[in-house]
């Protein structure tokens, strides 16, 4: 509650605040006093009311707040970017609206200002001096996806602090500042980074931030080195050895890292066996779809100059389709002793070229809820509750979350459905699940309790557990998955045009018609043949009275 400000100085703006809550898709609005007071930390502020567009929503809601306070919008905007909170005792000295005795700032209108400042050169500077820990502290924490890749941060909340960052050097280049100075520098800065609405960012100046955090991660990186000892086993070729190096090795996988790893190559590397998967972790930081030469020629790619390779089992017996001569490739999925299996180069695909033959399908959240709905095939309700759950008959889904988050509670209680989490192995193992479905779709993953890595670790059968988990969690992803596929191609089945095997198809039927018609044809002449014939001058005398009988109708 105020304490200055009137209790109902909101009165006159009830209308904007409601109209802004609705597209913030909130319950209440929020109060333009909070908005001001937590104009340093909006985006926490906007996070814990679970607003997911908080970078467009925030200049909104300072623009209300500064309208309903009476207060000058410089000074909200201000604080956000110097990050200096508010006190409602400083909002009151400068509120024209309701302090009579307010320090009324005279708005004075500013020629437009040329860019002056190198804010290109400060960006870089400010790329290197800033420490390590400042980029940490935006990683998400449900990440699934390695420090060094863009996704892995929360890039809203990183990129507005980065420029709040610029910001405070800009005006620590100016030192003393004599006039408007300041002021112009501040048009020099909004001029540069933001679009005239002040909502979203230039174009331009994204692409170059994004660009520059790019790179600053790539410097980051360290080296993959594959282990001494397994690398002259792969040189030596010794099948036997790996199999063992990789069976024996099996809780490298149990370090949350290395287990996040093998969560991410899931959806990437399906066509391979669990062994290979493995032996391409340790190989790679990250996993790319890898497959030997001759497959990578039957999808018209080819290899680029300089392509090195990964080595993994090959010589795996295919059966082969006796009717249609297709190849059936069965995925392994159990770790078992290869014995004859020969090690072969495989290559990823960042090794070849070609013709991308598959575009990438987007879809929006609301859209896959809606392909769940129909798999669920039961009621789904929306209601308030500390957690979503599955019931006999019908799925209670936590509301007021994110859609993302709503999603993936769904997904888990699709996940609950077809195996009950009756110990936090199995509800570790849903988890997992959802968040490949929800990397698959290029959403946000479900944060896990990595814990039960470590309660793993400790148990005499450990290792025999999480060869079981690996084994399902890559049928159950890839099943779940492939359900969901189904429902999203359902409209192709409606063609426009048969394809060309149907067209043959019909044509032969057509044919096969066509010739069962002349035998019949054929059949009935020579029944016709068998009985009394007509002599001609019957079948004349018959013509003729015909020919008469139209003629009296004509004259008639």
């Amino acid at each position: 509650m105020p304490t200055l400000f009137p209790d109902n100085y909101e009165k006159a703006n009830i209308a904007k605040r409601k109209k802004l809550a609705r597209n913030l898709k909130l319950k209440n609005g929020l109060s333009a006093l909070d908005i001001a007071l937590h104009a340093h930390d909006i985006f926490d502020y906007l996070t814990g009311y679970g607003v997911e567009k908080r970078n467009s929503a925030f200049v909104s809601l300072f623009q209300y707040a500064a309208e309903a306070l009476g207060v000058p919008y410089e000074i909200i905007e201000e604080a956000f970017f110097t990050q200096t909170p508010l006190s409602e005792e400083e909002l009151f000295a400068v509120s024209y609206l309701f302090n009579p005795n307010a320090k009324i700032i005279d708005k004075q209108d500013l020629p437009i200002v040329p860019i002056t400042i190198d804010f290109y050169s400060m960006c870089l500077s400010l790329f290197d001096e800033l420490p390590a820990s400042f980029w940490k502290d935006y990683v998400k924490a449900e990440a699934l996806l390695p420090e060094t890749k863009l996704d892995a941060y929360d890039l809203e909340k990183l990129l507005q602090a980065f420029v709040q960052q610029v910001w405070l050097k800009t005006k620590d280049s100016i030192g003393k500042a004599e006039g408007n100075e300041i002021e112009k520098a501040r048009q020099m800065f909004l001029a540069y980074f933001y679009r005239n609405d002040q909502k979203y960012y230039r174009k331009e100046t994204q692409d170059m931030l994004l660009g520059l955090l790019e790179n600053k991660l790539a410097e980051q990186v360290e080296d993959f080195v594959i282990d001494a000892h397994l690398q002259k086993l792969l040189d030596e070729g010794d099948s036997n050895s790996i199999c063992v190096y990789v069976i024996d090795h099996l809780t490298d996988w149990l370090d949350e890292k290395n287990y996040q790893r093998f969560l991410r190559s899931i959806p990437k590397t399906k066509n391979l066996s669990l062994m290979n998967q493995l032996l391409l972790l340790y190989q790679r930081a990250e996993a790319v779809e890898s497959k030997e030469v001759h497959d990578w020629i039957r999808e018209n790619r080819t290899l680029k100059n300089n392509a090195e390779p990964v080595f993994l089992f090959g010589g795996n017996q295919q059966k082969v389709n006796s009717e249609t001569g297709e190849i059936l490739k069965e995925k392994q999925t159990q770790l078992t002793q290869i014995t004859h299996a020969p090690i072969v180069p495989y290559f990823e695909k960042t090794e070849t070229q070609g013709k991308e033959e598959t575009k990438k399908i987007e879809t929006s959240p609301k859209e896959v809820f809606a392909i769940l709905e129909k798999i669920a095939n039961r009621t789904i309700v929306f209601e308030e509750r500390e957690k979503s759950i599955l019931e006999e008959h019908t799925i209670r889904v936590k509301s007021n979350q994110g859609e993302e988050q709503t999603l993936a509670d769904l997904i888990i209680c699709l996940l609950e459905k077809e195996k009950r989490s009756v110990d936090d192995i199995i509800r570790f193992e849903n988890e997992s699940i959802a968040s490949i479905v929800m990397i698959v779709f290029g959403f946000n993953p479900v944060p896990l309790n990595l814990s039960l890595l470590t309660q793993l670790r400790s148990m005499n059968n450990g290792k025999v557990k999480l060869q079981q988990l690996f084994t399902d969690l890559i049928v159950r992803s890839d099943t779940f998955l492939q359900k969901i596929a189904a429902h999203m191609y359902e409209k192709e089945i409606e063609q426009v045009r048969p394809t060309l095997e149907e067209e043959i198809k019909r044509a032969r039927e057509l044919q096969s018609r066509a010739m069962d018609n002349v035998a019949t044809d054929k059949a009935n002449k020579k029944e016709e043949r068998s009985e009394e014939d007509y002599n001609l001058a019957d079948t004349l005398e018959k013509l003729k009275g015909n020919s008469e009988s139209s003629e009296d109708d004509k004259t008639d």
